[in-house]
């Protein structure tokens, strides 16, 4: 009997996918089949005895897969010959009143229940996709589906009832997404001992399998989720939804998933991957859940999103996470870390963010924020530090005014950091012009070796049977007009005028490529803090009020406009922070989070209003002297770094600077009082430059380059221009790199193979920047068609699981995380896996691998001053690129915008 069911229903389904409605339709002959099935169906109901139930169930269930396959037949029909208006076979199933019927009977199955039920859900599913528009209202569809809804309200169903149930409620939810006028028919009058309620059947169930795994779960999250979204536009859904459970559940659901994550992490693991998320189970259902809940928050109706960040804050953030991160033991201090870093990229700015926000900046722990503590453990292990700098970088990345206020502002408004001489010239354009040229001069005399002699180099192995790189001639690749054919029409660089590079090639030492970068992250980083309360041009001691009630400081000026929408309550103590978003232009209120700068301040200066003026972009030679043309130059690599050198040189008036760097021990005690922890902390790491490991420079390279984007001169000035004089015992960043040239000059002076050395760490990190290039493939159609589909979750999506575009060198090098494979040893419960980027299958030669460069502190430092080389190239771009956005009037207009290719 279970052979002639399976195969009846096997058949059933293979008949509706293979028929085709433009050959295999026709309306009488399907009506007629269509009547014929429903009256057998309905004869074996009438005659059902107790008895005989298993062979009447299964003939319902034969015949029902029949009407299933009508129906979608001529549904399909009449979606390709818009000629056929009437739906005869629904009209039928309609007017027998086939699914009431089908219904009665079904609760008197016994054991037989759930198989029948299923098999409605199936039905009900084909009529709301097929059919929603007309039956969605129709009494004979909407009772016994509501009736069929009401009977799993305090059950479990089996999985493979619950999952048809929620693929059903899914259906529902996107059919009333198109016509809300019909959510009121899914709200149900119970009783209780309060009183009579109205339940909106449809969250009720969900709810239930809201925290699901695999697709069950993921179908119930978007179905709730488009809840939410209704919510906001319909006020009694929005307060059933705060009075239920549904906030409730969501939070608790999270922390109780956050509780599984692991412990520690893998052994060289300093940030969560995308690979870590889909590797490891608990981490992806994690993920899902705080994407899902930041989804919420960002469409839901606001008293839902304020409920529902309240309970996130009082229920996670802070008993949970907090404790997670004040653990005692280091590896469980860097987990906690990297799971609160991993969810700030995570959720969005109208989302999770600004509660996440708050608990950082404005949360004590024993009379300590977050914060603090979190600063004070980049001095701590190898793992701790490069965890807690992640998230340092992360949270840079944000381009909130309040944080950067928190980590560097707040020491650097009161100017102390600089000679009183320079506080007013820290916006002006020239010094960041000298401060390119000083950049460049600080090229190590080891790598002034051409990279033509190192291509011949690995030609020379290649030949040898060694073969390590594929260097790509230039007349290999065909070119439209100069450029690369597969990057002419990329948007970033189709107005550009710059040779970005062959995409299948290197981008080591093109210095187009980090002029291009540095256009990019400036003009980038420009637009989203665009709407930053002050531009930080020059040292400013701004008057605040302090609110007693709630520690809010207030800024005077009147024109910011304020922000009506707490996310918290009042009584968490949580206030709005202000953030930045390049697509949406709306203003914030600056409730900033830090104390009243005053006390830090000595010297009172009232905050300028009116700003220099600036001179006008046009053909000024100026913009002219950063417009290098390709034509002028074909084989020259270097043509535009030497040519700004030949620009910007001046034979008898050069300018020199002091290179005196204070003491590692006084930095302590003076620098981190004056610049605050971060600053001191980096420029610090930057003075061990040679000594560090490969990690360690690319993660303190990628911050420090990523601060000095900012279009903010008050931080700029400090970390580019080598002309300002900084207080003693305040380094500027440029000794350092003077020092660091020093000292690696003597080094590699005493070595015979200093050439052989530099081409070897040339192709090492070449072999890392490919391998990242290789493992970041372009986004596919279903990616990009998931990301259309899925846009009304979140306004943006701030965990990018892939990564397509390519950048200069020192991002590859700085987003290349290690990962040593660990095959021989086994994964604890509480250890995430380590991941490993293998440049090729075949045996790599020793200099290719990591360990051969930390064999000794004369190879580190040869491999460090190469990249060292490529730093001060990116740094000389970005000073470049400040100086002309100083000299550009209208360098925010839209129009030159589109010219930077943005």
């Amino acid at each position: 009997m279970s052979w002639l069911r399976n195969t009846s229903l096997s058949l059933a389904r293979q008949l509706s996918r293979s028929l085709d409605p433009r050959h295999d339709y026709e309306p009488q002959a399907c009506f007629n089949s269509f009547c014929k099935h429903w009256q057998q169906a309905h004869d074996i109901i009438l005659k059902s005895q107790p008895q005989h139930l298993h062979d009447d169930v299964l003939g319902v269930v034969n015949h029902l897969e029949q009407l299933a396959t009508l129906l979608v037949l001529e549904a399909r029909a009449r979606e390709i010959n818009t000629r056929i208006s009437q739906a005869t076979c629904l009209e039928h199933l309609l007017s027998e009143n086939l699914l009431d019927k089908l219904y009665e009977w079904a609760i008197c199955t016994g054991k037989y229940e759930n198989a029948v039920r299923l098999e409605q859900l199936k039905l009900f599913g084909i009529l709301i996709t097929h059919y929603s528009s007309q039956v969605i209202a129709a009494e004979p569809f909407l009772r016994p589906l509501l009736k069929l809804l009401s009977g799993f309200r305090n059950e479990l169903p089996p999985p493979n009832v619950e999952s048809q149930l929620v693929t059903v409620l899914n259906q529902l939810c996107v059919a009333l997404m198109q016509n809300m006028k019909f959510i009121d028919l899914f709200f149900l009058t119970t009783h209780t001992q309060n009183g009579s309620q109205a339940e909106f059947i449809i969250v009720r169930l969900l709810l239930t399998s809201v925290h699901r795994e695999g697709s069950t779960g993921s179908a119930a999250r978007d179905a709730l989720l488009l809840c939410a979204n209704m919510s906001a536009r319909c006020t009694q859904l929005a307060e059933y939804m705060l009075a239920g459970n549904t906030c409730p559940v969501l939070a608790t659901g999270l922390s109780g998933l956050y509780s599984l994550l692991p412990r520690t992490l893998g052994e060289r693991v300093y940030r969560l991957t995308p690979d870590d998320v889909n590797q490891v189970h608990k981490l992806t259902l994690f993920i899902d859940s705080l994407e899902f809940c930041n989804a919420v928050a960002q469409v839901a109706h606001p008293s839902i999103k304020k409920h529902l960040l309240d309970l996130l804050y009082q229920g996670f953030l802070v008993p949970v996470l907090g404790p997670a991160l004040l653990q005692s033991g280091a590896g469980e201090q860097a987990a906690g870390a990297a799971h609160l870093e991993l969810l700030l990229r995570c959720v969005g700015r109208r989302g999770l963010l600004r509660p996440a926000l708050h608990f950082v900046f404005a949360y004590r722990y024993d009379g300590r924020p977050v914060a603090d503590v979190l600063l004070a453990r980049l001095d701590g292990t190898e793992q701790l530090s490069l965890v807690s700098l992640s998230l340092m970088e992360t949270l840079i990345d944000l381009n909130c005014e309040d944080v950067m206020i928190e980590l560097v502002f707040k020491y650097l408004l009161s100017g102390h950091h600089l000679m009183a001489t320079h506080r007013h010239k820290i916006a002006d354009p020239e010094p960041y012009r000298e401060a390119a040229m000083a950049f460049l001069s600080l090229t190590p005399r080891c790598c002034s070796r051409p990279l033509e002699k190192t291509r011949e180099w690995v030609d020379e192995l290649a030949v040898s049977g060694r073969r390590v790189l594929d260097f790509k001639r230039e007349d290999e690749t065909r070119r439209i007009n100069g450029f690369n054919e597969d990057i002419v029409l990329n948007n970033l660089v189709q107005e550009v005028k710059f040779n970005y590079g062959n995409p299948n090639e290197t981008l080591f030492g093109n210095y187009h490529a980090y002029l291009c970068d540095a256009r990019f992250e400036i003009v980038s980083r420009t637009i989203a803090c665009s709407d930053w309360t002050s531009k930080y041009e020059a040292p400013t001691s701004p008057k605040r009020e302090t609110n007693n009630n709630s520690k809010e400081i207030r800024e005077p000026d009147t024109h910011v406009a304020k922000e009506q929408d707490s996310l918290i309550s009042c009584t968490s103590g949580y206030d709005t922070l202000k953030t930045s978003d390049t697509s949406e232009k709306e203003q914030h209120s600056l409730t900033s989070l830090v104390e009243i700068i005053e006390e830090k301040s000595t010297e009172q200066v009232t905050e300028e209003k009116d700003h220099d003026s600036l001179t006008s972009i046009g053909e000024s030679s100026d913009y002219e002297s950063f417009h290098y043309r390709l034509e002028e130059s074909e084989d020259n690599e270097e043509f535009a770094e030497e040519s700004f050198k030949k620009i910007f040189s001046k034979s008898e008036n050069s300018v020199t600077y002091e290179s005196e760097v204070p003491s590692l021990k006084s930095w302590k005690t003076s620098a981190e009082s004056i610049i605050g922890p971060l600053l001191s902390y980096l420029l610090k790491k930057a003075a061990c430059f040679l000594e560090s490991d490969i990690t360690t420079n690319c993660r303190v390279t990628s911050v420090l380059s990523k601060l000095a984007s900012l279009p903010t001169p008050l931080l700029t000035s400090l970390l580019l221009c080598p002309g300002f004089v900084l207080q003693p015992n305040v380094p500027s960043l440029f000794q350092i790199l003077s020092k660091l040239k020093e000292e690696v000059d003597e080094l590699t002076s005493e070595l015979d193979n200093t050439a052989e050395l530099v081409d070897k760490a040339r192709v090492f990190l070449i072999q890392r920047e490919m391998a990242l290039v290789k493992s970041r493939g372009p986004p596919s159609d279903d990616n990009h068609t998931r990301t259309e589909s899925t846009s009304q979750k979140q306004e943006e999506s701030p965990f990018k699981r892939m990564e397509s575009k390519r950048r200069s060198i020192s991002s590859s090098l700085s987003n290349m995380f290690t990962r040593r494979s660990s095959t021989s040893s086994p994964h604890g419960p509480h250890s995430l896996h380590n991941a490993s980027y293998h440049a090729s299958p075949q045996k790599r030669l020793v200099f290719t691998q990591e360990e051969y460069w930390n064999q000794s502190i004369t190879l580190r430092s040869v491999l460090n001053a190469v990249i060292l080389d490529e730093w001060v190239k990116e740094l000389a771009a970005l000073s470049e690129e400040h100086a002309l956005r100083l000299s550009a009037q209208n360098y925010e207009d839209d129009t030159y915008i589109r010219t930077v290719g943005l």
